[in-house]
Parts: structure tokens; sequence; C-alpha cells
């Protein structure tokens, strides 16, 4: 136990993102993050709750009880594996800590165990927040009971740990037997397979019923034909037996829930005693990095570019190659036109969306306003959500000096990392908005202005993440994913993100509501307002960017 939290210790150490504690800086952090705070988790956690208690409600009037927790509970098991399988992979099996615990005395499932913990605790804190705000609105539409109470603040702590340990089996099988045959990118493969797999199941559950309507998900889920959560009973196999403990106010089922538990992570640590350090020394004897001697220099590759131009491609390499980047920076962005695609095709939001568009058609002022508020919506979260403005110096790592001293003006160099990011979120949002226009019979003149609008709120956040990460980027890092992982940048990016757009779009909708001008009008001023913040960040993006530059910390 004394290795154990010994090393629990160092690993956390190694991997937390360190924040500033005096000055200015700190001051301005501690800011963003109430920000942060009051614009996403608070807010997350409360439509949590407040779904969970109008489907627990509704479910009970109609003779059912727990079914509308089992739906929030096994999503959130969903994203566990998601957004932890590469985290566990990398950390059990990529990082450089390794060179220095693998020579200790420890056992490797105590290794294993303190690896495993840490994740746990920095990939779950948030999902500990949904949970219990989901467990307060079931217990407000429930009956109170002891058992019951117990066990969901159990549960709280507990049913992120079996998605987890699927993580973590997955790697240890994997790395011991498989380690030779370009295991990262068939991982990375595999990884988004079970996405697609997991999204299809849930798109199916809502593609069964004919309208939006709440009364018919709540009968599939009352009636159990619903396909999605009689599959992911069966994965997350604790789930059920965690709702029966609270349905039924079970001691009995809450010890199994329990014991249970304690078995899977049981069987983890076993695993880990026998596979881990032959899928370690694998891992060393094949070489860390599969990039080694693959790629013949071609004669054309010394072609002359300009310093811009040689940047931009680094950056593009960087972004593309990298599978930690490549996930989470560039392939998310094809979420968005399939989001806007699936609302008009699935049957379950395509009437709602008809009807939309017909009121849209007749040009009342509503209509207008709700349009542009969902560009800008749109726009705001594309970009924030790929990361890429927010982690610009956080990519260098520990070749941040590299800015300094290469024969390129520091301004070129900012330009370059705002210039990707549009890139990359710009064309997201140009062929999302497109297709919206398309979708709802848009005029052309006014398709160019959605697009343009949009372009120019993603260049908002795109500035606003730049100027944050290169005011205090995250150095310090293992892996890729540890650049992404707990990286506070991307978090107050978001959250600033969420505040800018809710007061462009209240700007947008007052303006809309409260005055008799035209349309075209309107659109006129909030360009303005929107170009003016646009042009202002990016005034003072380039000047602090390349200021910070030339701090103390990116010499370190």
């Amino acid at each position: 136990m004394k290795n154990f939290r010994t090393l629990l210790k160092m690993i956390t150490k190694n991997n937390d993102m360190e924040m500033p504690e005096h000055g200015e800086k700190a001051k301005t952090y501690k800011v963003m993050g109430i920000i942060a705070m009051c614009c996403i988790m608070i807010p997350c956690c409360f439509v949590v709750g407040f779904i969970v208690y109008i489907m627990t409600s509704a479910l009970r009037e109609a003779g059912g009880d727990v079914q509308g927790l089992n739906l929030v509970v096994q999503l959130m098991s969903v994203f566990g594996v998601i957004f932890s399988i590469m985290v566990i992979f990398n950390l059990l099996y990529f990082s450089s800590d390794l060179d220095h615990l693998l020579p200790l005395p420890v056992k490797p499932a105590e290794l294993v165990a303190a690896k495993f913990t840490h994740a746990y605790f920095a990939e779950s804190v948030m999902e500990f927040m949904i949970l219990f705000c989901g467990f307060i609105g079931y217990f407000v539409a429930a009956d109170i009971k002891i058992v019951s109470v117990i066990t969901s603040l159990i549960g709280v702590f507990l049913l992120p740990v079996l998605p987890l340990v699927y993580c973590g089996i997955f790697s240890l099988i994997v790395m011991a037997f498989f380690s030779r045959a370009k295991l990262l990118r068939n991982v990375d493969f595999m990884v988004g397979i079970a996405i697609a797999v997991f999204a299809g199941l849930f798109a199916w559950s809502f593609a069964q019923m004919d309208s939006v309507n709440i009364n018919n998900y709540i009968d599939s889920l009352k009636n159990g034909d619903n396909i999605f959560i009689n599959i992911m009973n069966k994965v997350f196999f604790t789930v059920p037996l965690f709702l029966k403990a609270v349905g039924e106010n079970s001691i009995l089922y809450m010890l199994l829930f329990i014991l249970v538990n304690a078995a899977c992570i049981g069987l983890l640590l076993f695993l880990g005693n026998k596979l881990y350090l032959k899928g370690v020394y694998l891992v060393s004897s094949t070489g860390r990095s599969g990039r080694r001697n693959r790629d013949r220099i071609k004669e054309e590759s010394f072609a002359i570019n300009t310093p811009f131009k040689s940047y931009m491609k680094k950056e593009v390499k960087t972004l593309v190659r990298t599978p930690a980047y490549r996930k989470y920076c560039v392939v998310v962005n094809v979420i968005w036109p399939i989001i806007v695609i699936a609302l008009f095709n699935i049957p379950a939001t395509a009437d709602s969306i008809r009807s939309f568009r017909t009121t849209f058609e007749k040009g009342y002022f509503l209509s207008d306003a709700i349009m542009l508020i969902a560009v800008t919506a749109v726009a705001f979260f594309a970009t924030a959500m790929n990361s890429i403005a927010s982690t610009s110096f956080t990519r260098e790592g520990s070749h941040i000096s590299f800015m300094k001293h290469i024969p390129m003006a520091y301004d070129i160099q900012v330009r370059v990392k705002v210039w990707i990011s549009m890139i990359f979120s710009g064309v997201t949002i140009i062929i999302t908005t497109a297709i919206l226009c398309v979708y709802m019979d848009c005029s052309l003149v006014d398709s160019i202005y959605y697009v343009v609008i949009g372009v120019i709120c993603s260049g908002i956040c795109t500035y606003t993440g730049t100027i944050l990460d290169s005011t205090h980027p995250k150095l310090d890092w293992e892996d890729e994913y540890g650049a992404l992982r707990g990286n506070l940048n991307a978090f107050f990016n978001m959250a600033i993100a969420i505040v800018t757009a809710i007061v462009l779009c209240a700007i947008g909708y007052i303006i809309f509501r409260f005055t008799m001008v035209q349309s075209y009008i309107v659109y006129i001023i909030y360009f303005v307002i929107a170009g003016a913040m646009f042009l202002i960040l990016r005034r003072n993006t380039m000047i602090k960017s390349t200021t910070n530059i030339d701090t103390d910390v990116y010499s370190e």
C-alpha cells in the first residue's frame, strides 16, 4: 500500500497541469475558472438533473421508475470508454516516466494500480458531478429511501469504474500479445469503430420514433424495447445491479454492486501482474516510435518554401500524423456536418425542422434570429471543441524554446498557429453552414452572410484560445494525449466561447425582438459588432502572444 501511495503521488505530480499561484496571471486564471464552472460544469449538471427529474416523473406516472436514470448512467459509461481508452493506453505504455518507475522495487500490479487510479480521478471528476446531480433529480421525483440514497452516493464513485477497467484490460491484453502490429494505428481505428457503433445504436433508438416526443422515448424505456439500453445493460453489467439497489431499496443488490466492482478491479490487477511487464518490454524492444526509418526523404522535400509555408506544413503534419491530435483536433470536426444532416433526416427531428423551415421561408423576424443564433452557436462550439487554438503553444511541449531560436519572426509563428485553427475550424463551419443553408432553402446572399458570420465567430474563438495558451501553456506532458487531457486552457476557452456566444446571440435576439427595422439592417448591425470583436481580439492576440514568447517560462 505504501508503494501504491508513493507511485500515485509521483504519477499525479508528473501529469497535472500546474497553474500560477501568485500575481495577475493567477487572478486571471481564477476568474476564468469561475467562468468555466458557471458556464460549463454547473449548467451541464443542472440540465442532467432536470432531465432525470422530468423522465423519472413521467416514468412513475406510466408505471416505471429508474429507466430514465438508466439512460443517463449508460450514456456516461459509453463516454467513459470513448474518452479514456487512449488515455489509459498511453499512460500505461507510452509515458516517459516508465524509464524511472520500472527499475523501482515495486510489483507490476502496484504500478498498474497507481496509473489506473490516477486516470480514474483525472478522467472522472466531471462524471462524478453529473452523476451526483442526476441522482438528485431522481430523488426529487422519486421516494427518498435510506438504502437507495446510500447506494447512489456509492454509485457516484463506483459507476465510472467498469468503463475504465474495460479500457485497462483491453490495453493489457492488446499490448501483451499484439504490440508488434502497428498497434497505435490499429487501436485508434478500433476506437473509431466502437464510437460509430455506440453512436449508431443511440441514433437508432431515436430513429424508431415517428416524432420528437418524450412520451414515445419514455415508453420505449418503460417497455424494455429500447435497443441501446438493452445492449448497454449487458456491456456495463454493474449498472443493472446499481439500479436494482436504488429502485428496490435493496441492501443485497447494493453489496453485490460493490463486490462486483471490487472483483473487476481485482481482475485488472491480476492481469496487470501477469501481462504488464510483457507488454512494456515488447514496446521497448520495438521502439516507442514507429516512424523511425519509415519514410524515405524525397528530393522534392528540399524544395525552397517561404518561412510561413514551411511552418504551416510543420503544424499540419503535427495535427494530422499524431493519433491524439488527429482524433480530437481534426476528425472531431466531422461531427458537426453529420449532426446537421442527421437532424434533417431522422424522423424524430425532421418534422419539427420542416415546420420551422416553413416559418423561416415566410420571413418572420424570430425565425431569422434563430437561424443566426444557430450559426453563431455552432461556430463557437465547433472551434472550441477541437482545441486546436487552445493548444497552439502546448503542442510544442518541451521544445517550446524552438520558437525563440529559429530565424523566424514571432508574429509569423503566431499567425501560423492562428491560421491552422482557422483552416480546420473554418472549413468545418463553412461546410456545416452551407449544408444548413441548403436544407433551409436560404438565398445565395443569405447563405454567404451566414458563412461569413460563422467564420468571424470561429475567428473570435480562435484568437481567444491562442492568447490563453500563449499566456500559460501546458509544457510538461508525457504524451500527446496528456497535452490535451487536463489542459485548462481548452476548458477555459470553451467557457469563454459559451459566454461570448450567449452575449452575441442575446444581442441578435434583442435587436430582432425590440426593433422594427428590416432583417438586413439587423444583419448589418450584428456583422459590425462581431467584426469589431474579431479585429480587437486579433490585435490583442498578436501583441500579447508575441510578447509571451519572449518570457522566461518559454526558456525553462
